[in-house]
């Protein structure tokens, strides 16, 4: 099957930047034209690249691109922050009829500075990380097996942390991950050479299948 991603270009991140300085709608309607070709496009060509490996990890996700890439407009109605544009995008496989809070979604971002990708949930989660513990409590050693892949190094474990010690009987190896709110393993670089290039579909498909057992376990799912 051919490839839609052929890669971002420089002024895919001089454009996030001038975005995040000029963030008015002048600026934008200046730029529509440019912020399709150089954010939209690519984004949506990665995005239909990405979707056999994320229906690989989970068959319900929603895969309608107008609701998987993120779109530049930001809904400014409960917010402090009344900036009408983003200065970033991400592409983000969930299940459907859930909000990004409600969910445990697989992500590629990119922003000014860098790019990342990886599988968490937007913050506190009590109804995913509940039965989450539950299956790290019945089964460390499958667990701790799933994190032993060596490409699972590359993501950081993001979540806010307990204050204090919840599961103190709990086997030490498993406790960075049951004693948070919330929990992401996120990837993040600058290094924005690869983006260049085709070959970012390679690495980001590479992600999603050594995160594809760890998602499977968070979610109650075969491995």
């Amino acid at each position: 099957m051919e490839q839609n991603f052929k890669g971002f270009e420089p002024d895919t991140y001089r454009f996030l930047m001038e975005l995040g300085f000029y963030n008015e709608k002048s600026f934008f309607d200046a730029n529509r034209a440019r912020c399709r070709r150089v954010v939209q496009e690519p984004m949506r060509a990665l995005a239909t690249d990405l979707i056999p490996a994320a229906l690989a990890m989970d068959p319900n996700f929603n895969t309608r691109l107008t609701t998987v890439v993120s779109r530049m407009n930001r809904d400014t109605r409960f917010s402090k922050d009344k900036r009408p544009y983003r200065d970033h995008g991400w592409i983000g496989f969930r299940l459907p009829d859930t909000r990004t809070s409600e969910s445990l979604c697989v992500y590629f971002e990119i922003d000014p500075n860098g790019y990342g990708y990886g599988m968490g949930m937007y913050d506190a989660n009590p109804a995913l990380m509940k039965p989450f513990r539950a299956r790290v409590l019945a089964d460390p050693e499958r667990f701790l097996a799933i994190l032993s892949d060596p490409r699972l190094a590359r993501f950081e474990v993001r979540g806010e942390p307990y204050k204090r010690d919840h599961f103190p009987d709990a086997p030490e190896a498993v406790k960075p991950y049951i004693n948070r709110r919330g929990i992401s393993w996120c990837y993040y670089t600058k290094e924005l050479k690869n983006t260049f290039e085709p070959a970012l579909l390679d690495e980001v498909l590479d992600g999603f299948d050594a995160m594809k057992p760890l998602y499977r376990f968070v979610q109650g799912l075969s491995v």
